[in-house]
């Protein structure tokens, strides 16, 4: 016997429904059957006024899910990103990421992913978490037809970013090669792995989306509750929100990455 929710169609064992870590709306099932998420544009002038909606203050969850088109949902995420002051991976730690994909034993390569990954700030290390839980369930979609190397090459350039915030013509080029890579090699991490670090960073809320639907429905108001934002992308800022004062076996991954660069470079 199984349970199926009426609004995202999420499955679950009648002892395990509690234990779903996504959020129950129907936007997450738009989300799971639109093609090409992420690749396919929102339309510029959306994504435009949700973002100065964003940035105002009214950056909610309510209001993003009151936008029935998916796309220009995505949008807006990558905007934010787009526009951080620095990468999520951060420009002390970007060359360790950058490094990570060029190193050809896959041991040392992995084992310096994670001591990278340990060292970001703990709002990076949490959105990026966020972030590829959700990657990885994009992939495991039919209908988004996004596997691993569409992701990467969406957010390797936002994610990944440069080591500085100017950086010259002949950087951006050797870099463009390596992002996608460095993304490809976070997706390849267990998802126990990204789930135990919001485990241990967030007290017992095991994804982000979980974390924002607890805040959201449990807050009792009291002094020592345990709040969390309620705005999306939070705790990270772009310079428009100061401005507003505010799992692939690993046998096959580097054989992937290599195909990748391939292809990339074609």
């Amino acid at each position: 016997m199984a349970l199926k929710c009426r609004d995202c169609g999420v499955v679950a064992h009648p002892e395990c429904k509690l234990k779903c870590t996504e959020v129950c709306s129907p936007s997450t099932m738009l989300g799971r059957q639109a093609k090409g998420i992420y690749r396919v544009p929102g339309g510029e002038r959306l994504v435009k006024d949700l973002r100065e909606k964003y940035v105002a203050g009214k950056g909610t969850v309510a209001l993003l899910q009151k936008v029935n088109q998916v796309h220009v949902v995505c949008g807006l995420l990558k905007d934010f990103l787009r526009k951080l002051k620095e990468p999520l991976v951060t420009h002390r730690l970007h060359p360790n990421f950058m490094q990570v994909a060029e190193i050809p034993d896959e041991d040392n390569a992995t084992a310096l992913l994670y001591q990278a990954i340990g060292e970001l700030p703990k709002a990076n290390r949490d959105t990026l978490a966020f972030l590829m839980l959700h990657f990885q369930r994009v992939m495991r979609s039919p209908q988004c037809q996004m596997d691993e190397t569409n992701l990467a090459r969406v957010f390797g350039p936002t994610i990944v970013g440069h080591g500085m915030a100017e950086p010259t013509p002949r950087t951006i080029l050797m870099d463009t090669t390596v992002q996608p890579k460095v993304i490809l090699c976070m997706l390849a991490l267990p998802e126990d792995f990204w789930k135990h670090l919001l485990q241990k960073d967030q007290r017992g809320f095991s994804t982000p989306d979980n974390a924002i639907n607890n805040n959201n429905n449990n807050n009792d108001g009291n002094p020592g509750s345990h709040e969390l934002p309620r705005r999306m992308f939070m705790p990270l800022t772009s310079p428009e929100i100061t401005l507003y004062n505010k799992p692939p076996s690993k046998a096959s991954v580097h054989g992937r990455i290599r195909n990748f660069g391939h292809a990339f470079n074609k």
